[in-house]
């Protein structure tokens, strides 16, 4: 089954739009060598937008927010980081600053669709308080194994929510903790009928930006690929080894049966003329098998192609 995960961050409200909405100006300065987008495949795209976006862009409705915090707390909300001093301690503590609007980028699968987002969104806010602004569906992104081999396209489907992280009762952010971040995979693996991926607390693995992952993965498949050339040029020469082995070993049974068949047919040739050694012997085995076990003496006349018999017969063992 297909692994998703839900990787959260403060939304940067100025590239967010562009980036999901697919204007013209993003595509045309969007770097191709780092970021691939199939404009045929846009088409393909699905979004949906909350009634509280209406007739509002991030920009306004972020400027909602900043005057709804200044209302429920008296105080200017607060964006920027700052450092905070212990006095007791004299300790110092980073306090990050707040992000009243956030986005999710979330892993699907080709068939997932909307209403499961909406799903996920409408679980999260019954929990938390958190609430789903803008949910964008790409099918069109995706990197290649291979730069400039169209054949080795992978497929990036992921979809973008922004979110409201404000309690609008009280004026202050939702806390969310670890266990609660952790809640949410579990949650959305649910609703998209997907696997939670593995948590980075057991791969020690730091969430990669879009391009930075595009890289690294392209680094890592063109290295399996690598290494998987590398064993089957191993196991060719392990082949060819062997093929050379067999060669070997068929060319010398072939010499043998050479080697056989020519006696074979120099015997032959022998018995039709009646010469040569092999017709000597034919002759001699032809006697023993009538006259018995007889010493035969041969009264060739140095050519050996002639044996005679009578008074140059005697038995085996007598004079």
């Amino acid at each position: 089954m297909a692994q998703t995960s839900d990787h959260i961050k403060p939304c940067n409200i100025g590239s967010s739009k562009a980036h999901n909405r697919r204007t013209q100006e993003y595509l045309k300065r969007i770097n191709k060598d780092r970021l691939y987008i199939r404009s045929d495949l846009t088409p393909q795209n699905s979004s949906w937008e909350s009634s509280l976006m209406e007739g509002k862009d991030l920009t306004a409705y972020y400027n909602e927010i900043a005057r709804m915090v200044k209302e429920k707390t008296g105080r200017a909300m607060q964006t920027k980081e700052r450092t905070v001093i212990n006095k007791k301690t004299g300790k110092t503590k980073i306090v990050n600053g707040s992000s009243p609007l956030r986005e999710s980028v979330v892993v699907c699968k080709q068939d997932t669709t909307i209403d499961q987002l909406k799903k996920y969104c409408d679980r999260c806010h019954v929990r938390w308080g958190i609430t789903a602004l803008q949910i964008f569906i790409h099918q069109d992104e995706g990197h290649y194994s291979i730069p400039g081999d169209n054949s080795t396209r992978k497929p990036n489907c992921h979809a973008h929510i922004v979110w409201d992280w404000m309690n609008h009762e009280t004026g202050k952010s939702c806390k969310l903790g670890k266990v609660d971040m952790s809640l949410m995979q579990d949650m959305v693996a649910e609703c998209l009928e997907m696997e939670c991926g593995t948590r980075k607390e057991k791969t020690g693995k730091e969430h990669l930006e879009r391009t930075d992952f595009i890289i690294a993965k392209q680094k890592q498949e063109m290295e399996e690929a690598a290494n998987k050339k590398k064993h089957l040029e191993h196991e060719n020469q392990i082949r060819e080894k062997i093929g050379a082995e067999l060669d070997e070993e068929i060319a010398r049974k072939q010499n043998k049966v050479n080697r056989e068949n020519g006696n074979t047919i120099l015997s032959n040739a022998a018995k039709l003329l009646g010469k040569g050694k092999y017709a000597d012997m034919e002759k001699k085995h032809c006697l023993e098998r009538t006259f018995g076990r007889y010493d035969i003496q041969d009264e060739s006349d140095g050519t050996g192609t002639s044996l005679t018999v009578g008074t140059n017969i005697r038995k085996a063992g007598k004079p």
